[in-house]
């Protein structure tokens, strides 16, 4: 992604924030387990599950298997849980893979986890749950993802391909798992995060990270509530774009239907950047929502997305911002409106605010 028009004091306040992300989505937790013992981890699933040991047989490509597989007699969603305390070091780039840093070379790794909506085979799920970022901290029993039948799974059924590793080498985790204790519920890790009425949303962690970078404040006079099923509306986008890329005020005054209004110094700042637009040639519309194809056009223009030289949907044919609809889409940022059909954008539908915080975190490149 292209930063330029992003200021250098901004990147350096994203450093710092993302380095202490985890704390804030956490909440308020015990210190961290001294040491890690594979014969202390908990059962890293939670349901009715099935077991052997195939450490070391045979698979494609002359590689041998490095885990054990927890299978769950077809049924993908059982939850999957840290199998011990630490970190969280990787995550898969287009999910649904992480692996926990337990300290002093040990390290646990949860792969196939789902990437399907319910009832689907789709691929259209982030499966790894709220709060669980690259740096943050864990617990044993914490809920960090769910079975599923990603990557070569889907030939296989579902199930968490599950690793315990020392200093890079993969050791046989089955005797540990055959051990383990098994839990009724995912531990509390006593995650609070910022707001209070987006718990359990699938944008929940992106909205954290918003609130982490400065980008947010939430909705509400307390800070506790984002309301992220509320319309995001012209004048929000503005306020979100001069924060991140720390726009100054003109003395340009662009509009007059923003006078009065708590978005007008940022609606006049992502003007002289060259990023706001009006909804007509002489409105601004802060009140209206933005809508999807809007929203590929601020995006585009704050971050420089690069273009596309393919056409992705079919229902944007006309929208003046379709060139901008498919950059996102090369770029990975949208993958489109409906799961059922990837070539359709919705480009007139608007955005909730949890959905466009998604957008924002992606366009930034976490």
């Amino acid at each position: 992604m292209d930063y330029a028009g992003v200021r250098p004091k901004r990147l350096t306040s994203v450093i710092a924030l993302l380095t202490i992300l985890s704390s804030l989505l956490v909440g308020a937790v015990p210190a961290r387990a001294a040491s890690f013992d594979p014969a202390q981890i908990v059962f890293p699933v939670i349901g009715d599950v099935h077991f052997t040991d195939t450490f070391g047989a045979p698979r494609s490509g002359g590689r041998s298997h490095e885990a054990t597989d927890i299978m769950s007699y077809g049924v993908k969603g059982l939850p999957v849980v840290a199998a011990a305390d630490g970190y969280v070091n990787w995550i898969g780039s287009e999910c649904c893979l992480l692996s926990i840093d337990h300290g002093d070379g040990w390290s646990t790794q949860y792969i196939h986890l789902d990437n399907d909506t319910p009832g689907t085979d789709d691929g259209q799920r982030w499966g790894i749950a709220p709060g669980v970022v690259r740096g943050a901290q864990v617990f044993a029993g914490q809920l960090i993802g769910w079975v599923g039948d990603s990557g070569n799974a889907e030939w296989v059924g579902p199930h968490l391909h599950f690793e315990i590793r020392k200093n890079g080498v993969a050791i046989n985790p089955y005797q540990y798992v055959l051990n383990a204790p098994r839990l009724g519920a995912p531990a509390d890790p006593h995650y609070t995060g910022q707001f209070r009425d987006d718990d359990g949303s699938v944008h929940e962690a992106d909205i954290e990270v918003m609130y982490a970078l400065g980008i947010t404040v939430g909705c509400s006079l307390e800070g506790d509530r984002y309301c992220p099923d509320e319309p995001i509306t012209r004048g929000q986008i503005a306020a979100f774009v001069r924060r991140v890329l720390d726009l100054p005020v003109p003395e340009s005054d662009y509009f007059s239907d923003d006078n009065g209004s708590i978005y007008e110094d940022s609606i006049n700042a992502a003007m002289a950047a060259g990023i706001g637009f009006g909804c007509t040639d002489f409105e601004y519309c802060p009140d209206r929502p933005l809508l999807r194809e809007e929203m590929a056009e601020v995006l585009v223009r704050a971050f420089q997305v690069a273009p596309a030289g393919e056409d992705y949907f079919y229902d944007d044919a006309g929208s003046r911002f379709e060139a901008s609809i498919n950059a996102l889409a090369l770029a990975g940022i949208t993958k489109g409106c409906d799961p059922s059909d990837e070539g359709r954008f919705c480009p007139s539908s608007p955005l909730t605010r949890a959905q466009m915080a998604t957008f924002f975190v992606r366009s930034m490149g976490f």
